[in-house]
Parts: C-alpha cells; structure tokens; sequence
C-alpha cells in the first residue's frame, strides 16, 4: 500500500473512531473540536513514525492492513500438541539417551512422559518425578512450571547451549509447545493511530462508564489524555486490547475491556509491558492476563525475527538493569515508572548482554490547529489563553496584569513576573519595570517620568523630593540654590531682616552677614548723630 493510500486510510479510521467514540456519550464539546488538520497531521505522523514496527508486523500472516493491527485470535493459537513436545524433548536430549549409561537412558525414558503425557495416573507420575530427581536431584518442585523443570533437568544432564549448539532454537519451541493455549478472544495488537487516540472509553458514556482513565479523548479533566496523540507520534509504542464484542466494529473505539501499551524497537530485543487497565480502571499487581498477553506478544515478535522464543522478564521499577526515558515533549501518564502498577520489562535471550534503551512517547498536537503541545488536548491559543509578555507562559486574561517595561511600552505579565520585576508608582498608580523605580525621600517608588515632573534634586541631602517642596536658600558663594525643607530646616535659618535662607554657620543674632553688616553700620552711623547732638 502506497504512503498516500495508507495515511488517507489512516486518516478514514481517526474520522471513524472519533464519530464511534460520541455516539453513546452526550460530553462531546472535544471530540465537536478536532479539526482536519488535527486529523491530517495525525495520520501522516503515525505513518512515518511507526514504519519500522510496521514493516516487522506485516510479516505475520494475522496483520490486518486495514485494522493497521494484527489480530491474534484462536485460529492463531493452539492447545499443547503433545506429540510434538515428546519428540522435541528427545531431541534436545539427543546425546544423554544415546551415550549415557543404561540406568540414565531407562530414567529419561519414565522422564519424558512427564512432560508430553497431560493425563499421567498418580502412579505414572510419581514414577516420572521419581526419574527425574534420579536424574537432577534439584529440577523438579511441587507447582514449578514444566519448562522451567525441563530446563533444569536438561542442565543436570548437560545439554546446555554451550554443548548443544541448537539448544536455544529446540528448547524454544519445547517451551512454547508446553505453555501454549488456544485462546477464545481477539488480541488486537495495533499501530493504527484511532486506536490510540481511543485508547480509554468515553466519560459519560450512557452504557456505563467502564475502562476510562486519565487518557479518556473527550475530557479535559486531566492533561495526561495528550498522551494519546503522543504514543501514537512516537516510533516504538503499539498498544494492544481487547474488547466487549469484536464482531461489532465500533467496540474497537469505544468499549475496550483490556488494553495495555506495548514498546518494542525492531531488532532490538527489549520489550516493555506498561500497566493493564480493565473494566475496572488502572490496576495494580500482577495480573494473571497480562502473562497472557506477554506471552502472546512476544511468540509474535520472536516467529516473526525468526529468533528463539526465550525471554528473561522481570519489573520493570527498580530492576536495576534497564531504564526507559520519555520522548522529549511527552505529556501522557508514565504508568510503567510506579513499582505498584507491576510494568514488566522482557529481554529476548539474543540481547541479553547488548540491549539497548529507546525513547517512549513523544509531542501531541492541538485537536484544533495541530501545533505540537505537551498537556491536554489544547494548544494555548486555541484555549484562549494568554501569553505572559515577561516569561512567556500562557494563563487566563484575568490572571494577567498590565505594566510598563524598561522602554515605557505597556505589556501584560503574570503575578510571577509581576511581583519579581516590576514596582508600583505611587504617583501615576501603575506597575513599571524596577530597573526603571527611583526611591524618593519619603520611601515611596516612582517612575522615572513621574520623577521628570515632579521631583527634583536635593544636593544637600542627595535625594529627590517634591520640586513644589523646595526652599530657596542663599549659599556663601554668594548664589542661590534650592534645598528640600528638612534640609532647610535642620542647617539654615531665615534672617530676621531680610527673610533669605542662609546657612546657621554664618548667621549671628539672627542676621545673615549682610543684614549683621548693615545693623552695625546703622548703629554706628546712630552714635555719630548722637555725638554730634550732644557737640
């Protein structure tokens, strides 16, 4: 299928999965909101994103190219073909059955039917056991898996992959064959990008609401559902489900019981297994299904990189070992990062010593205009939000306040930004940049240009105080100057005769110099009159 054909398709599905997905709920205001473009992006994203996996899957005989999915069902498994599981293991046992001793060739002959015989009496099986721990003491224990006691018997006799060079491959199927069930559901293992964005049921769904999370498409409630989008952009996540009746085709967008995100990077060997949600929500602890669905997975991807089924699993919280990182932008719920939520990290036996960690998840896109977004279902602007002139996050209207920067020009910020940069002018009562705030004498903060119109200078005191406040004062230079009152009033005195300011220092019974000059010349002139009265 041509690119073009396959993300027109990709695009048919998302139209389909999103009209599915309303069709039982009446909260519909988001889904009412996707646009094309939204749609567009979304499929052609996905198309290159996945092509990798893409190409894996559609080597196996279940893909369904219009799914974008393969379909395990119960054509594609089986019960235990025992027939099989007792050559295989005279296979792999080879060597110790032709050239060990006789007493070791008569117990693997009563070993054998232990594993390739179900419906063993209680005599035949305790006459196996009796072999086996004849054989390897250690292997056998009460409820240990049959594989698992195959292999330890196997190492007792030492057929280990170091001496059997097929070992790997034979014990492979030996394994499978053993632990094989035919199952009576649907595994739908998907790439398709609806399935994704689908990927929890819708809230309010009239049927009742059953498996909706934090990823539910038609909620704003939580940011995590841009996790959607995110998973379906990235290169390694598929996510596979189940659901209530997969004869009814709408059930694959809006009535999943089961479903589990997946991350596998093709030729890589690692395989993660996030939490499992059901019916009943996100669970926590192991559960029985999810064996099921790993197991089931991982035979897929083994058959089909032709590779030996043997993977070694183990949690993924805490192992030490393996740690997976977000894609940068990522804004869905990391659910495999909680101990609690029991995620299970797989690697396949060809990589146990050169594995390699992959990034999970990626960037969502805006359901409206399809930028790339990080939360939620909205990018800023289509939120109606406003961007912070100062820092540049985006916040409701109201939350904004307008100020004036270092140019005077007046901008909006927010109550961060607000409270760190800028300070409020007592006398034109606005906000402006601190870089831009005088103190003045009386401890308030103004402006520079309400500084310009009515403050001025003291030298006396080096402060700026209110121009209309000023005192002239007569300096003993012989100029004039100006001084802020409580300068005016702490260093000069008003002459009792000519009412000028001068400085204490030069004043004498009141007088400034001149006036004391001019009294004394006056009494002087006074006496002489008198003497010459008295003459």
């Amino acid at each position: 299928m041509e690119a073009t054909e396959k993300i027109g398709l990709a695009e048919s599905n998302i139209r389909q999965a999103l009209a599915d997905y309303g069709k039982h709920t009446t909260q519909t205001e988001v889904l009412d909101d996707v646009s094309d473009v939204f749609i567009k992006r979304l499929a052609k994203d996905n198309y290159y994103a996945k092509q990798e996996l893409r190409e894996l899957f559609r080597k196996s005989p279940v893909w369904n190219e219009e799914l974008d999915a393969l379909v395990i069902n119960g054509t594609r498994t089986h019960e235990p073909d025992y027939f099989r599981i007792k050559g295989l293991a005279r296979q792999i046992l080879e060597d110790p059955i032709r050239n060990g001793t006789n007493e070791q060739y008569r117990n693997i002959q009563e070993a054998i039917p232990f594993f390739s015989i179900p419906d063993l009496t209680d005599e035949e099986k305790a006459k196996s056991i009796e072999a086996i721990n004849a054989l390897a003491p250690k292997a056998y224990a009460k409820g240990k898996k049959l594989s698992r006691v195959f292999r330890a018997l196997c190492e007792a006799l030492g057929v280990t992959p170091e001496t059997c060079a097929n070992f790997n491959y034979l014990y492979a199927q030996f394994a499978d064959e053993i632990t094989s069930r035919k199952i009576d559901f649907k595994l739908f293992v998907s790439l398709n990008p609806a399935h994704f964005i689908t990927m929890s049921n819708p809230k309010m769904d009239e049927r009742g609401c059953t498996l909706t999370s934090c990823h539910s498409f038609n909620s704003t409630e939580y940011t995590y559902n841009n996790g959607c989008v995110g998973y379906a952009r990235d290169n390694y996540t598929f996510i596979v489900f189940t659901v209530l009746d997969p004869t009814n085709a709408e059930t694959l967008n809006n009535r999943k019981n089961m479903r589990q995100i997946f991350c596998y990077k093709p030729g890589n060997g690692v395989l993660l297994q996030s939490r499992l949600y059901n019916d009943a929500g996100g669970t926590c602890r192991e559960q029985a299904e999810s064996k099921i669905y790993r197991d089931l997975v991982q035979r897929e991807i083994s058959a089909l990189e032709e590779q030996p089924n043997l993977w070694q699993t183990f949690k993924y919280y805490g192992n030490g070992k393996i740690s997976f990182y977000s894609g940068y932008g990522f804004g869905g719920y990391e659910d495999w990062t909680y101990g609690e939520f029991c995620a299970k990290v797989s690697i396949r036996d060809d990589h146990k010593d050169d594995f390699r960690e992959f990034e999970i998840g990626t960037w969502g896109l805006c359901i409206c205009c399809g930028v790339e977004i990080s939360e939620g279902l909205y990018c800023d602007h289509c939120n109606g939000k406003v961007e912070c002139d100062c820092c540049g996050e985006h916040y409701n209207e109201d939350e904004l306040h307008y100020v004036f920067d270092e140019d005077g020009t007046e901008i909006r910020v927010c109550d961060n930004c607000s409270d760190q940069y800028y300070v409020y002018c007592e006398e034109c009562e606005s906000y402006h940049h601190r870089d831009d705030m005088i103190r003045v004498q009386n401890g308030n903060y103004v402006c520079s240009n309400c500084l310009e119109r009515y403050y001025t200078y003291c030298d006396y005191c080096e402060e700026y105080v209110y121009r209309d406040s000023l005192v002239e004062v007569h300096c003993n230079d012989g100029y004039d100057e100006y001084v802020c009152e409580n300068c005016a009033g702490y260093y000069y005195m008003e002459c009792e005769h000519c009412g000028r300011m001068f400085h204490e220092d030069v004043m004498q019974d009141g007088l400034c110099p001149d006036c004391l000059k001019e009294a004394e010349r006056t009494r002087e002139e006074d006496e002489e009159k008198v003497k010459e009265k008295i003459a």
